[in-house]
C-alpha cells in the first residue's frame, strides 16, 4: 500500500485545529474560572496528565479493538504494540515482550490471516470504533457529572471529560481519514476492501508479508495482470526479485501493470510507477531514448520525481539530472536525499535499492568523470564487491 505523506500532514492540521479550537473555546475559560481547590496539582500539570492519560487509554482501546477484531475475523497476531511496547511474535513462534516500531499513528497490530478465502478483515477495521463509542459515553457521563456539581469537583470532571474526547476525537479523526496516510489507518482499509477481490489480495499481501518477515519462503506468488494498490503491493515482491538479479526487463514489465491499470491505483503510485520506469529505461535503452521518454513525460510525473520524496524519485532524477539534463548540482541534490528515501523502506528492500543508486551513480561518473561527486562515495559501496581477504603468511611450523 502506497502511503501519502501529504495526505497525512493535512489530517495532522486538521488534529491541530481541533487542539486549539478546543484549548480555546473549552479548556481555557475553565482555567481562568478554577481556583487552586477546583483541580488537584497545578492546574497545567493537571492538564498533561489528563492529555497523557488520554493517548495512553485511546491508544490501547484502539488497538485492543483491532486485537479482538482479528480474533474474530480469523487472523492470528504477529504484534500488537501500543506507544512502542507489546508483543511480538519471534522466529520459534513464542510472544515476547518487547519495544517495537509500529506501522501506525500510535500503535500497531500486525495479523496474518488463517485462511486467505475465509479469513474477513472487516471486524478487525470495525471493532475500534466501539471501544471509541464507549469512550465517548464515558466523557459525556464525565462532563455531565462535572456539570451537576454533585462530587465537588466540578471543574476537574468537565476538564477530564472535554479532553479525553478531543484526545480520542483526533486519535480517531487520524484512523478514520478515507485516504493512505504516513501510517496504516482503518479508514483507508474501509475505501479499498469493497469487493471480494481486493479482501483475498489483502489476505495474500498480509501472508507474503508474514514469511518474508520470518525469513520464510514465499508461497505461491501470483503477478497480477489488474493492479489495485493491493495487488501492486503484491506485484512488488516479484519486481524487487527481478531487481536484485539484474533483471530489469522483467521488473519493467511488472512495473508496466500498474501503469496500465491507472484508474485502479491511486495516483501516487501511478506516479511512482512513471518515475521507476524512467529509472529503469536509463538502465536498459539507448541514451538517446532515455532522454526522449523523459521528456514526453507529462508535467505532473516530472514533478513527482523532482519532488524527491521516495527513493525511486531519487534514483531517477540522479539518471535524469546526471545523464538527460547534465547538470551536477541538480544530482548532488538528489543524492542528498538518498538516506531519507532508504529509511521509509521495508527493511528487506534497502540493499536492492542501495544497490541500484550505486548502479545509478557509477552511470552518471563514468559520463562525467570530471565532475566531483566523492562527497557521495559512500553510496557506491553498495555497487563494489567485497574485497576478498588476503592470505596470511603460512608460519613456519605450517610449511
Amino acid at each position: 500500500m502506497k502511503k501519502n505523506d501529504t495526505m497525512g500532514y493535512v489530517v495532522y492540521g486538521l488534529m491541530l485545529a481541533v487542539a486549539l479550537v478546543v484549548a480555546l473555546v473549552f479548556v481555557r475559560p475553565i482555567m481562568n474560572e478554577a481556583t487552586p481547590s477546583d483541580l488537584p496539582l497545578i492546574n497545567y500539570v493537571y492538564v498533561l496528565v489528563l492529555v497523557a492519560g488520554g493517548i495512553l487509554v485511546t491508544s490501547a482501546l484502539l488497538e485492543l479493538g483491532h486485537l479482538i477484531g482479528a480474533k474474530i475475523g480469523h487472523y492470528s497476531i504477529d504484534q500488537w504494540t501500543v506507544l512502542g511496547l507489546g508483543v511480538k511474535r519471534q522466529k520459534n513462534g513464542k510472544m515476547k515482550f518487547t519495544f517495537s516500531d509500529f506501522d501506525g499513528l500510535t500503535g500497531g497490530t500486525v495479523i496474518v490471516p488463517l485462511d486467505l478465502k475465509k479469513s474477513n478483515p472487516r471486524p478487525y477495521i470495525y471493532m475500534p470504533f466501539v471501544f471509541f463509542l464507549l469512550e465517548v459515553i464515558g466523557s459525556v457521563v464525565l462532563i455531565a457529572l462535572g456539570r451537576t456539581s454533585v462530587t465537588g469537583m466540578p471543574l476537574a470532571l468537565q476538564l477530564a471529560g472535554i479532553l479525553l474526547l478531543t484526545v480520542s476525537g483526533m486519535i480517531y479523526l487520524y484512523d478514520i481519514f478515507p485516504a493512505a496516510l504516513d501510517g496504516t489507518n482503518d479508514g483507508y482499509l474501509m475505501t479499498v476492501l469493497n469487493s471480494k477481490a481486493n479482501v483475498e489480495a489483502y489476505n495474500d499481501l498480509l501472508l507474503k508479508q508474514h514469511q518474508i518477515a520470518f525469513s520464510e519462503k514465499v508461497s505461491g506468488v501470483q503477478i497480477y495482470e489488474k493492479v489495485t494498490d493491493f495487488t501492486a503491493a503484491i506485484n512488488s515482491i516479484p519486481f524487487y526479485e527481478a531487481l536484485g538479479k539484474g533483471d530489469y526487463l522483467s521488473a519493467l514489465d511488472i512495473n508496466e501493470k500498474i501503469i496500465l491499470s491507472k484508474g485502479q491505483v491511486s495516483s501516487n503510485l501511478y506516479q511512482e510507477a512513471i518515475a521507476e520506469k524512467t529509472a529503469l529505461s536509463f538502465l536498459t535503452k539507448p541514451l538517446e531514448k532515455a532522454k526522449q521518454s523523459f521528456i514526453d513525460l507529462p508535467l505532473e510525473s516530472k514533478k513527482h520525481i523532482a519532488e524527491l520524496g521516495t527513493i525511486v524519485a531519487v534514483r531517477a532524477y540522479v539518471l535524469v539530472s546526471g545523464l538527460a539534463e547534465e547538470s551536477v548540482i541538480e544530482t548532488e541534490a538528489a543524492l542528498e536525499k538518498a538516506e531519507r528515501g532508504f529509511n521509509k523502506l521495508p527493511k528487506d528492500r534497502v540493499a536492492t535499492e542501495k544497490k541500484l543508486l550505486a548502479i545509478s551513480l557509477e552511470k552518471v561518473i563514468a559520463a562525467h568523470p570530471d565532475w566531483d561527486l566523492s562527497a557521495y562515495d559512500y553510496l557506491r559501496q553498495a555497487e563494489k564487491p567485497a574485497e576478498a581477504p588476503k592470505d596470511e603468511p603460512k608460519k613456519p611450523e605450517d610449511k
